[in-house]
């Protein structure tokens, strides 16, 4: 029997769950989806997509419409008075939205799966300077967050959602929960007040200080880290999960806390971004969330306790989980303890504090940060992923990968999930998307067979360029002719080709853009597999057969052929928690 829990209500009082279960409801969306127009997803709309329809972003139902969006700019309020500090839109490019009308539905795709249905409500127009400077208080464009608004497309879309398919996570599948799911979980461990932990960072004894005072009076501690988009230069995801992995197990009663990852993008909104991942953390269940010094800030945009103060401006009616506000915490090596400048009656030279840039440069070197700083564990793990980085990229084997297949089987996905899983390893890779190539390498080639193969051989150039100076190359193209597959083969000599092998009757049941029926009803020409032969690899070193297995056999198929050829090192793959 479960345990009884009175955990705190989700924020605007329902908590939102768009993912649709029903079977055959769902298969007739999907059938649905593929006769409404397209809008593919970045990085970033897919969390946000993830976010709304689980219920993270509860209470939204959708993108912004236009009165919201303008209300939550200026107010930090949707219009039915309900507290929204960012708000979270659908950038399409101008000529998509000018074939669109409200009340019409698109698909939103990802990776060429129909992932959401969008009833259109809105189309509008933004102010994208207003935005700037009333979200991040600057239109700086060296401000992360406005330099990704400002790349972003000049038209906005609203309107509900409705989540068809599962999004296709490649990465901390056991590490995902919605809010419904963490609920249910809290409730069984009997925990009725749960505080948050945000971080997109490595854990260091100031975080450790800061989690356990807080444990002190809750029931249970919900270390969260943001997995989705962050700057270049934060540290990697599967690093900063290695950390909170050892420190939970080492470090931290295991009946007392949890660890699920957050899928939102950092925005770098300081103030404003501090309320929404309170906001977040309440429809996870928890009570209070931790706000630390210059939480979501970035550079010197914001000052040092701003997101701490915002806090301030909001009544218990408009934000129910309490922020726990805590000063920098650090080592004082007189005190012999973990101190705040409110603690510590002592001057810097007995404080223990390294910046950024010193951390990175030991790390860099090898050497380990103080134990009053960081604990060992976590630096060991930061100082192997630096020094296996830069061991790769002097050191690996550059190859070539062919993917080679009909067009649907699924060469872009698994070259995809491929480059993915070795940029985590901290190889040199670099990929090349057939359409891309197209568009850059190859424009005004036609789809002759002289022209297919001087498209191919244009991309093995490049490729044989990048293997030779030690590059991991992908290439995802159909490619359908032995001749020239063997020609790059020769030329390049370090070359694995990966037949993605589909039968033609799935590939067209996976065929968004319509390609397969253009090409037997005569509107394309020489189209592979229909008016122009595919012809099969006779000794491919991998083959992926996508009708029979997951993405994730076939990426596996062809990391350990990798392994046995010698271009990449096997990996010890760790248990979770």
């Amino acid at each position: 029997m479960s345990k009884e829990s009175k955990l705190i209500p989700p924020h605007g009082g329902k908590l939102v769950d768009l993912t649709v279960t029903d079977e055959k409801l769902r298969f007739d969306l999907v059938e649905k989806a593929k006769t409404l127009p397209i809008w593919k997803l970045d990085e970033r709309t897919l969390a946000d997509l993830e976010c709304i329809s689980s219920g993270v972003y509860s209470p939204l139902t959708g993108f912004l419409g236009e009165e919201d969006y303008n209300n939550v700019v200026k107010n930090m309020r949707l219009t039915n008075g309900v507290l929204w500090p960012i708000p979270i839109t659908l950038a399409v490019n101008e000529d998509f939205a000018s074939r669109l009308k409200v009340g019409d539905e698109i698909s939103l795709i990802w990776e060429e799966i129909h992932i959401g249905i969008m009833k259109i409500s809105d189309i509008y127009k933004p102010d994208k300077k207003e935005e700037a400077i009333n979200i991040y208080k600057t239109d700086d464009n060296s401000h992360p967050g406005v330099s990704a608004l400002y790349q972003s497309e000049n038209a906005y879309l609203g309107g509900d959602i409705k989540l068809i398919e599962e999004i296709p996570h490649k990465d901390f599948k056991e590490y995902r929960f919605s809010p419904k799911l963490t609920r249910e979980i809290f409730k069984e461990k009997g925990w009725n007040t749960v505080v948050a932990f945000q971080t997109r960072n490595p854990i260091h004894r100031s975080h450790e200080h800061l989690q356990k005072i807080a444990l002190e009076s809750v029931d249970g501690l919900f270390v969260n880290p943001l997995v989705g988009t962050t700057k270049k230069d934060d540290i990697p995801n599967h690093v900063r999960m290695e950390t909170y992995n050892v420190i939970l197990n080492n470090y931290y009663p295991k009946d007392k806390t949890f660890l699920g990852v957050y899928p939102a993008n950092m925005r770098y909104a300081g103030p404003r971004e501090a309320i929404l991942h309170a906001i977040s953390r309440q429809n996870y269940g928890c009570s209070h969330f931790i706000v630390g010094r210059d939480h979501a800030g970035v550079g010197d945009f914001y000052t040092t306790y701003e997101a701490q103060e915002i806090f301030d401006q909001f009544s218990k009616e408009d934000l129910m989980i309490e922020p726990m506000k805590f000063e920098h915490a650090f080592y004082c090596k007189l005190c012999d303890q973990m101190v705040t400048l409110r603690t510590c009656p002592h001057g810097k030279d007995a404080h223990v504090f390294i910046s950024g840039t010193k951390v990175r440069e030991m790390l860099a070197n090898g050497e380990m940060l103080p134990r009053e700083f960081s604990r060992p564990e976590v630096a060991m793990i930061l100082i192997d992923s630096v020094n296996k980085k830069r061991y790769q990229k002097t050191s690996q084997r550059g190859a070539t990968v062919l993917f080679t297949g009909l067009s649907g089987s699924g060469k872009t996905t698994i070259s995809k999930v491929v480059e993915s899983e070795l940029k985590k390893r901290g190889y040199l890779i670099e990929r090349l998307d057939a359409d891309i190539v197209r568009q850059n390498l190859s424009k005004g080639l036609g789809f002759s067979k002289e022209d297919r193969d001087e498209n191919i051989r244009r991309v093995g150039f490049v490729c044989h360029l990048l293997s030779r100076n030690n590059v991991l190359a992908l290439m995802a193209n159909i490619s359908p002719y032995i001749s020239i597959r063997e020609e790059i083969r020769k030329r390049i000599k370090d070359f694995v080709e990966v037949y993605v092998k589909c039968p033609i009757e799935v590939c067209k049941t996976r065929d968004i853009k319509g390609l397969y029926e253009k090409a037997e009803q005569g509107i394309i020409k020489n189209f592979t597999g229909v008016s122009d032969p595919y012809e099969e690899p006779n000794a491919a070193e991998v083959t992926c057969e996508t009708d029979k297995e997951t993405v994730e056999e076939s990426v596996q198929k062809v990391l350990d052929k990798l392994e046995e050829l010698g271009y990449i090192e096997p990996i010890k793959l760790q248990e979770p928690i």
